[in-house]
Formats: C-alpha cells, structure tokens, sequence
C-alpha cells in the first residue's frame, strides 16, 4: 500500500473528547484527517473535497445519527463505495445489521482497542486501494476498448456499403478481437511464468480468464456467421461413428464433472453407429451440450447419455439433474444473444450454435423439462456411408 501520509480519513463525531482520541491515534500513523461535527456536515465535507478515502462514522448523534448520515451519503453517487466504519456503543445483532444494510463496510465497538481500529482502518484502505487500482486498469481496458470500438465501427461502416448482413458483421468482429487476443493470451501466460507479487498475480489471473471468454466468444461468433451465410457448404461430410464422437467428448469432459461430483452415464442401443457428419462440427456440437449439462446440474448428481436408433434417424438424449430450461422457452425461436450472461454462464450461445449445427446436418433438436432437471433430444439422419 501507497504510504499512509496519502490516506486521508473523515472522523464524524459530535464529542470533542472522541474526536481528539481519534484524531491523535490517527495523525500517529501518518494519516490526513478530516473532522465532522454531525451527519450533515460530514456530507457536505465529502461532497466538496471528494477525496477522503475513508469515513469513521459514531453512531450514537443527535439529529442525524449515523445509521441515518451513512444512508444518505450512499444516496450520491460519487459516495457510494468509499468505505466506512462505524464506531458504536451498540454490539447487538440488530444494531451491526442494520449498520450493514445502509451501506457500512465494518464496524468498531466502543471501548475499543487502538490496535484493532488501525488493524480495521489499514484493511479497508487496503481494499480501497485494490479497487482504486484495479479502477486504473479497468479505465485503461476501456479505452483501448474504445479505441478498438472506433477501429471496428469504421470498418463495419465500409462493410454496410458492400453487405448489410449481420453475420457478415459478426464475422468481422470475430476475426478483429481474436487476433489481439493472441498477443494478449500469449503475454499473460509469458508472465505467470515469472515470479510476481501476489496481487499482479491475481490481475493476471483475472484478465487471462476474461481473454480466454472472450476468445471462446469469438471462435462461437464467428461459427454462428459461417452457418447464418454458408450452412451446408462448411460442413465436410465423412464416415463417422456416433457414438465415438460422444465417448470422446464425455472423457474429454470428466475432469469438470468430477469438480461437482457428477456421474456421467453414457448408454448406446445402437449397432451400427456410422453415419456421414462433419467431424469437427458435430464434436463441436456435442461438447457444447454436455459440457452444458454438466454445468447446470446439481453437485452430486448424474447426467444421463443415450443413444438409439428410431425411424431411420439417429436420438441422442442428453438428461441432466439440476436447472430446468424457463416456462416459455422455444428452442425454435432460441438467438445466439438470449440471455444477459457472461459467455461461460449463458447456455444460449452453445444451445443455438448445436442447433445450427444438426440442423445443417439436416437434424434438428428439442428441449423439454423433467420432474428432476432438463432434456435435450438430439435427432441425426442415419444416411449412408462410403
């Protein structure tokens, strides 16, 4: 942390003698302090000088007391996340609640000890200071983002003059985020090779999570184009045995199942299990739907993978024990963007990219609910093979 001369801290409090034991405590550790009489006042002072990084708030005050002063100081904008402690005579369950739930970050019960109020004072500065510079980083994102933005928009602007399509677009942005994204990949794992310090590590984690959405997003958009424009033309048809392409992706995918304790049960009631399938494309598809499956269901459950043969066509039914799909749900009417979640949280995305899939393989899907989780039915033609 920055060197505490830097820090400077509100104390709010209607007694002298308090103010001063504070004060005292506080100017020894190299702390800029601030002084308020009452709630009012002390939101005037934050409202003016918008550079306090901290609030010792006492909650026993006349005419605003601090439960009181705390709400309101929430209520603007600009005060909504600097921290505050509240310094109380109170230890009651129902007094720390409530100092919660009005917007306070911690709390110190008088008497207090002088070492747990700096204890708390540093650790809440501390966190401050975490977000102020993550704050930094994020502003620096958005910038370039921005920067990014102003590059894509030009470049959609001189699309719409040859194509207006919307896939043509989606693919464009595809390509333009991923080949950043290659650099920024290969730095971040460039520098979890070097030791650094416990925060810098934390960020990187961070960001390489968030790279690696963004590029599963950009592979997922960029599909999605290719088969709103081409459809049949991307797939290259050759003999291709099911139920393989299920095994494969089940192991593939059962390290992630056992994080939740999850048993896979996978059955096939198939003889021949050969049919013509775009290999990349269909384990593509499967690895969407199971790996969703997993996802959503329960710790300690199962998730069920048959295979039949009926009417000439290929059933594969994916069951899970966990999320059900929502009343109104129409996989017929499902979109790629149908949910407001983050890529690895919004099943969606992988749901309408499977059904573009089987459906250029001239299949379809369904969706239903059961008493214990969800369905998902998928039907392939069984065509003939070379």
């Amino acid at each position: 942390m920055n060197d505490k001369k830097n820090y400077k801290i509100l104390i709010v409090d209607d007694q002298q003698k308090n103010i001063q034991v504070l004060g005292s405590l506080l100017r020894q550790q190299k702390y800029i302090i601030g002084v308020a009489t009452n709630g009012q006042r002390a939101i005037e002072i934050l409202l003016e000088s918008n550079n306090y990084d901290l609030v010792l708030l006492d909650v026993n005050m006349p005419v605003m007391n601090g439960f009181e002063a705390c709400k309101a100081i929430r209520e603007h904008q600009s005060l909504k996340e600097i921290p505050i402690i509240f310094i109380t005579a109170m230890a009651d369950t129902d007094s720390i609640v409530k100092g919660f739930e009005v917007g306070g970050q911690d709390y110190v019960t008088k008497p207090f000890g002088a070492s747990e109020l700096l204890a708390r004072v540093n650790t809440h500065l501390q966190l401050k200071h975490n977000k102020d510079i993550l704050k930094q980083v994020n502003s620096w994102l958005e910038k370039k983002v921005a920067e990014r933005t102003l590059e894509l928009e030009i470049a959609n602007n001189q699309l719409l003059e040859l194509d207006a399509a919307k896939s043509e677009f989606l693919k464009i942005i595809s390509h333009e985020i991923r080949t950043p994204l290659n650099g920024i990949i290969g730095v971040l794992e460039i520098l979890n090779e070097f030791p650094v310090p416990d925060e810098l590590k934390e960020w990187i984690n961070i960001m390489s999570i968030s790279a690696n959405r963004l590029e599963e997003f950009s592979y997922k958009a960029l599909d999605i184009s290719m088969f709103n424009s081409k459809t049949e033309e991307l797939l290259s048809l050759n003999p291709t045995n099911l139920n393989e392409v299920i095994t494969t992706n089940v192991n593939a995918l059962k390290a992630r199942a056992e994080k939740k304790n999850i048993t896979v049960v996978q059955e096939n009631d198939s003889e021949d299990c050969r049919t013509m399938l775009d290999n990349k494309y269909i384990n593509n598809c499967f690895t969407y739907l199971i790996d969703n499956a997993i996802k959503f269901a329960k710790e300690n459950s199962q998730v069920s993978i048959k295979l039949t043969t009926t009417n000439g066509n290929f059933l594969v039914v994916i069951e899970d024990e966990g999320k059900l799909f929502p009343d109104d749900f129409d996989i017929s009417r499902l979109t790629p963007f149908s949910t407001k979640s983050h890529i690895d949280q919004n099943p969606a995305l992988s749901l309408f990219l499977s059904k573009q899939i089987i459906e250029a393989h001239k299949g379809y899907i369904e969706t239903e609910n059961t008493p214990t989780g969800a369905k998902v039915k998928v039907v392939i033609p069984k065509t003939g093979y070379a």
